[in-house]
């Protein structure tokens, strides 16, 4: 819910950076694989056996690792202002989390420090929060909380206690 009143959504997407694409990770491996099998053999030639047994174990904890990676690889956060709603969507390991607040009940807190996360909350019964800004760097964090700030309306301060 802009101040302005333009048209335009505002959204923000932090996301995790990988180095290598998945074929690229697969072709290292495939090295990887390649090396260390025809070493392996060379000692089993030899008659050590069980340099050939370290090498699966190796390999295979290796691929264990390899695929922790890849299944976060793709991890992002997406923060939006749609419909008079600011919805944040989490994604890590394919699982989705999607938090709704309404723009009038929400307080953003602008991270201070460079490991704090961008806290967003929206007071009231049953009033959800969230910490955002994990794939960012703290310049970034702070830059996305700021524009937040500026666009959501200012919240309507809870009733006071009898």
């Amino acid at each position: 819910m802009p101040r302005d009143h333009s048209r335009e959504q505002p959204q923000w997407l932090l996301a995790r950076r990988s180095a290598l694409t998945a074929r690229q990770l697969l072709r290292a491996y495939g090295l990887l694989c390649l090396f260390s099998l025809a070493i392996a053999a060379a000692f089993a030639l030899r008659g050590l056996w069980t340099i050939l047994v370290f090498s699966f174990a190796e390999l295979g904890l290796v691929a264990l690792a390899l695929l922790c990676y890849l299944r976060h690889a793709r991890d992002y956060e997406h923060i939006a202002l749609r419909d008079g709603e600011l919805i944040v969507e989490q994604v890590s390991a394919g699982h989705c989390r999607r938090h709704h607040f309404s723009p009038w009940r929400t307080r953003v807190a602008v991270p201070h420090w460079p490991r704090q996360l961008i806290h967003i909350h929206e007071f009231g019964v049953g009033g959800a929060q969230v910490d955002v800004g994990v794939f960012a760097t703290p310049e970034r964090r702070r830059q996305v909380a700021q524009e937040l700030l500026a666009l959501l309306p200012p919240p309507i301060s809870p009733p006071a206690p009898p």
